[in-house]
């Protein structure tokens, strides 16, 4: 053990190097620098306070900071993708810049996914199991490439395979971010970026881990096979014995990709309200949801008329007690209760001593005039969202980040839906099943009762 800890120790030191090079060369350094941050010996240090004097966080900022963690790997990009649903924290500007993380990335070489498979799973298992794997890569992502394959009794399926050495550096870079957060959290607890770094961490770690993802199959299996599901979706079984914590053997999805379907066609409305329904569902009746529905990762189920879901590695789950809270303020902004909003709002969250209930209601007010007068038909539901949690946050609010994923899956699903159907009824397919949720989580009743 001492031995693995003096290698685990060298291999963040020799990453904080390579770490602060790519920083400094890409020009970001300076940037941060001006923020008052400098490289520690575990990472990047806030040590001093105060506005830039030059560069702002701007969307020259946001477009080098996309490039330099392209170039840093797996976990810099999940983490920019974190940023990018997080406006509250980085504002607009370079939150639309690190959008492009969400972009694929270039495949690997077929020779060191045949390299990884053969470790993984053996390479007799590999001769005996498969028949013929595809050279060329049906996907690539950040941490995973994805292959055709036919197996031995001639079922197709689909390889997701983790690149050489993602779990090292992954697991190194978080003891290094880890380091920052905590030196962030001592100068500036308010911001609680260490509780949104821990909440990250144990996200990453999931996905790098395969078995995770066959249990979150097996538990949507699970959920969607009740009598009392009204959505028709499909998710892909995988084959146990040729999955381990770096490969994952899958079956293929048969339909076509949302991303693929044109708008406004018959199909696409289809799918839109479709694959709205199905999120929804996920979260208000059965509190566990895919938290990353692009267009990229859902199918419409032609044959069926579903919608079928894929990559399931990244879920949001809530308790009862979550559902409950969260309810109360979608029904405080049915019955257009200011009071009754700030007042929920305040408690989905965890306030600090510092905390002052009247002044973060007049706050959410005023967002609500904003909002009345502006139109609601003309008020971007992301840009209402990302203030919300800004007003959270300035007034020392933490908003746990299982609602922060229930939101980003609601906007992105919503973004899809509306790309798909640009006159889709949101609240139309919403309304019933909010509805259902209410009544199976509480006596509606109650929420008349004025406290």
């Amino acid at each position: 053990m001492i031995l693995g800890a003096i290698t685990d120790t060298a291999r963040a030191g020799l990453r904080l190097q390579r770490i602060g090079y790519v920083f400094m060369r890409s020009g970001v350094w300076g940037m941060l620098s001006e923020l008052g941050f400098e490289m520690g010996k575990r990472g990047l240090v806030l040590t001093r306070l105060g506005r830039p004097k030059t560069r702002p966080l701007d969307s020259v900022f946001g477009r080098q900071l996309a490039h330099t963690f392209v170039e840093l790997g797996p976990t810099f990009i999940k983490l920019g993708q974190m940023l990018a649903s997080r406006r509250d924290i980085v504002g607009e500007p370079v939150a639309d810049e690190l959008r492009c993380l969400f972009d694929s990335v270039p495949p690997i070489p077929f020779r060191k996914i045949r390299r990884i498979l053969e470790s993984e799973l053996g390479r007799k298992t590999v001769k005996k199991n498969f028949s013929a794997i595809e050279t060329k890569a049906l996907g690539s992502a950040s941490l995973a490439q994805t292959h055709r394959a036919t197996l031995t009794n001639k079922e197709d399926v689909i390889l997701k395979v983790q690149k050489p050495g993602v779990e090292k550096i992954v697991r190194a870079d978080l003891f290094i971010l880890e380091g920052l957060a905590r030196s962030v959290h001592i100068l500036l607890p308010k911001l609680q970026l260490l509780a949104l770094f821990q909440d990250f961490k144990q996200a990453t770690l999931r996905e790098i881990d395969y078995r995770e993802e066959a249990k979150n199959i097996d538990r949507f299996l699970k959920n969607n096979s009740s009598v009392f599901t009204k959505s028709s979706v499909a998710f892909p079984n995988y084959v146990p014995e040729l999955t381990t914590a770096h490969v994952i053997t899958l079956e293929p999805m048969h339909g076509v990709k949302l991303s693929t379907l044109k708008k406004g066609t018959t199909v696409a409305r289809k799918a839109a309200a479709k694959s709205l329904e199905a999120i929804l569902e996920q979260i208000f009746d059965h509190g566990f949801f895919h938290a990353d529905p692009h267009a990229g990762n859902l199918f419409f189920l032609e044959d069926s008329g579903g919608i079928g879901f894929i990559d399931l590695g990244l879920v949001g789950q809530l308790e009862p007690d979550d559902k409950r809270r969260f309810l109360k303020v979608l029904f405080a902004i049915l019955k257009r209760d200011r009071r009754g909003l700030a007042k929920s709002l305040y408690a989905l969250g965890q306030a600090s001593p510092k905390t002052d209930p009247a002044r973060f209601e007049a706050k959410v007010d005023k967002l609500l005039n904003d909002v009345k007068a502006q139109g609601l038909d003309k008020t971007s539901v992301e840009s209402m969202v990302s203030r919300l949690l800004t007003i959270a946050r300035s007034e020392g609010i933490f908003i746990p980040n299982r609602y922060v994923m229930l939101l980003r899956s609601c906007l992105i699903i919503e973004g899809v839906a509306k790309e798909l159907d640009p006159g889709l009824s949101i609240a139309a397919v919403a309304t019933p099943i909010v509805a259902r949720s209410l009544f199976k989580s509480f006596n509606p009743l109650r929420l008349f009762r004025r406290s």
